[in-house]
């Protein structure tokens, strides 16, 4: 499953992608530690649905397989 992890940083909104829930959500995590905002995960699977930080563990709990 394709997942896009969204953010803003000192230069501005960006976008990067992962493959798996695992990997789009270390990646979001490393992120929020290194001072960046409005981190979310995007599951292109399910149309687009998004995950801000306070939803990462429902996030986990609905891909972490």
């Amino acid at each position: 499953m394709p997942f896009a992890i969204q953010w803003t940083g000192i230069t501005g909104p960006t976008t990067t992608r992962r493959d798996t829930a695992l990997e789009a959500l270390k990646c979001a995590t490393e992120l929020l530690g290194k001072g960046r905002y409005n981190v979310v995960i995007v599951d292109l699977a399910e149309g687009g649905k998004a995950y801000a930080p306070e939803d990462f563990a429902q996030f986990y709990l609905n891909h972490g397989k």
